[in-house]
């Protein structure tokens, strides 16, 4: 009878560390998601920081007439932009690394809009 009670308890606690543990793995995965949204985003931006510092004023002005021309061609954006769109902290980790060095870039060129 107490080798019973003894089971009985040890896979109860079992049960329960078991239950426990599964219902933490969607956390857990929600996190690795934003982890490699954010990666990715880290790394599309210093690409693309790396781009813009090693370009001339035509090729960058070259580059933002392509992607100007490119996001007003069709509806459709590409899939960066839609994972920035649909994941607001990634986006604000692109924008963070991105900003600086591109409105830099447009000053020096004298891209301003507007003329400024």
């Amino acid at each position: 009878m107490l080798s019973s009670l003894l089971m009985r308890r040890v896979g109860l606690g079992a049960t329960l560390i078991f239950a426990f543990t599964l219902a933490g793995i969607p956390g857990q995965a929600q996190q690795m998601r934003q982890q490699m949204a954010d990666k990715v985003a880290e790394n599309a931006g210093n690409t693309l920081v790396q781009k813009i510092n090693g370009e001339s004023c035509s090729d960058f002005a070259n580059m933002m007439a392509q992607m100007k021309h490119q996001s007003s061609g069709g509806s459709s954006s590409s899939s960066m932009s839609q994972k920035l769109k649909a994941n607001t902290e990634a986006r604000t980790q692109f924008v963070n690394i991105v900003a600086a060095p591109l409105l830099n870039k447009m000053i020096s060129c004298n891209m301003l809009p507007g003329g400024m």
